[in-house]
């Protein structure tokens, strides 16, 4: 059953439209006639496979209008539907759904913006594209449909394509912050970085606190060598957010006073702490010492730190990974269960505390922290690793086989998780499997202290 009518209407500031779309003359800043003007619009738009557009100027704004004549019920139906799948997260069924409304009605670019979406959540690209590209060649003004066409081709590093897409979005709608931090990100890339800088201070001025702008006119200032101005901006990311994600590598990527740390190294109890300015650089000069690997240097900064700001998390743990580096285990225990303290949820947190109790060979604590840590979602390779050694410790072999044998299969270049697979094969008897895994440790061409242990262990099978 039909009914009509379906609108899609959008508003073109003309004045932006001159900054942003790609084929808008300068001419429509005022120099040229509204009859003019709407005869250009009429050429650029009015191009549509279903439907019409109704375009009108008032006060330096072009009002569209396009309008479907037939609405088929069903499909309707149908497209509520997916959308209530769409929020639960079922994109396959939801595009099964829109599919359907679509073969029963072609020409309704919503069926084809969220099939769109929902294949772009499926990261299934090429299809992606397909249908937010009907979706505007049914109807040009759908400014929804350019953005995230335009955020689909930054996926996938095509700049070029996600800049024009993200251009024509922005034009109508040039205060979408999602759209102009995706256009400034592409304008980087491509190395236009006075248009990239422009569009993150337009950013800041709708929305000061997007901690994602300062971020990324710090990037290119850094690009651009322009050292003090990328600082100011890091700086700013951790001022708005000093917890958030971006603070902590904000922190890291800050250039330091070098005089200042070089006179902390020779005496790291001289200088205040007082200037938060200066705590920042005292973070980023304590990641650099690590990176270098002077884990002493950047333990000493890093506790420096901690002791005037002692509520970062990151901080924490990042004392306690150079302590770790140092082999002060005690020490890199404390920092990274303040961190735990600090922020309970973080699963990288309890497989490092589990690490510490480890070498320690707290066997217990080891096997609660590890056990938080992968209830937390940390199930990456080197995590089961060392989930099945504690459990191996433990006495636990049944279930250290199964999950030595995921973190195997995850990475089959875990030497570790080969050798502690082999060592739980022998605690079970099963020599023939223990072996085998012996033997892929040994002629691995990675260089490790690891082979000597699989050598004194196979030596040991053979001998029983």
């Amino acid at each position: 059953m039909a009914k009509a009518k379906k609108l899609i209407s959008a508003i073109l500031d003309l004045d932006t439209a001159v900054e942003f779309s790609i084929d808008i003359p300068t001419e429509f800043d005022g120099s040229i006639t509204i009859e003019e003007q709407l005869k250009f619009l009429n050429e650029k738009f009015k191009c549509t496979k279903a439907g019409e557009i109704d375009i009108n100027i008032e006060d330096r704004k072009a009002h569209f209008k396009w309008i479907l004549p037939i609405v088929v019920q069903e499909a309707e139906e149908l497209h509520k539907e997916a959308l209530a799948h769409a929020k639960k997260k079922d994109y396959s069924t939801a595009t099964t759904l829109w599919v359907k409304a679509i073969s029963l009605n072609p020409v309704d670019p919503d069926y084809y913006f969220n099939t769109g979406i929902a294949f772009f959540e499926q990261n299934n690209y090429r299809e992606a594209i397909d249908n937010l590209d009907y979706a505007l060649q049914l109807c040009p003004i759908y400014y929804k449909a350019r953005l995230i066409l335009g955020t689909v081709y930054l996926k996938l590093r095509k700049f070029d394509h996600a800049e024009k897409h993200l251009l024509e979005s922005i034009a109508f709608n040039h205060e979408n912050t999602l759209a102009l931090l995706n256009l400034a990100t592409a304008s980087s890339v491509l190395k236009k970085y006075d248009t990239g800088i422009s569009i993150f201070k337009k950013i800041t001025e709708i929305n000061p606190l997007e901690v994602r702008a300062f971020f990324g006119m710090a990037k290119i200032y850094s690009l651009q060598n322009k050292i003090q101005d990328a600082n100011e901006c890091y700086h700013k990311v951790v001022e708005i957010d000093p917890k958030g994600p971006l603070a902590a590598h904000a922190k890291r990527l800050i250039v330091a006073d070098r005089s200042a740390t070089q006179e902390l190294k020779t005496n790291p109890d001289i200088i205040s702490m007082s200037d938060y300015q200066n705590l920042d650089d005292i973070f980023s000069e304590a990641y650099s010492a690590y990176l270098f690997s002077d884990y002493k240097f950047s333990a000493d900064l890093y506790k420096k730190y901690v002791n005037t700001k002692s509520d970062d998390e990151q901080a924490w743990y990042s004392l306690g990974e150079a302590n770790l580096r140092c082999g002060h285990l005690e020490t890199a225990l404390s920092a990274f269960q303040k961190a735990i303290k600090l922020n309970p949820t973080k699963a990288l947190y309890f497989k490092q505390t589990a690490l510490c109790y480890d070498l320690l060979n707290r066997n217990i604590d080891a096997l609660n922290a590890i056990k938080k840590a992968h209830d937390k979602g940390k199930s990456d390779s080197t995590t089961l690793m060392l989930y099945g050694k504690i459990l191996i410790a433990n006495n636990d072999l049944t279930k250290a086989t199964e999950l030595l044998l995921q973190a195997v299969k995850r990475n089959k270049q875990n030497i570790s998780a080969e050798f502690y697979l082999a060592h739980a094969y022998w605690k079970q008897g099963l020599k023939e499997q223990a072996t085998e895994h012996l033997y892929w440790v040994l002629n691995s061409k990675v260089n490790t202290p690891l082979k000597a242990d699989a050598e004194r262990l196979l030596s040991e099978i053979k001998s029983t």
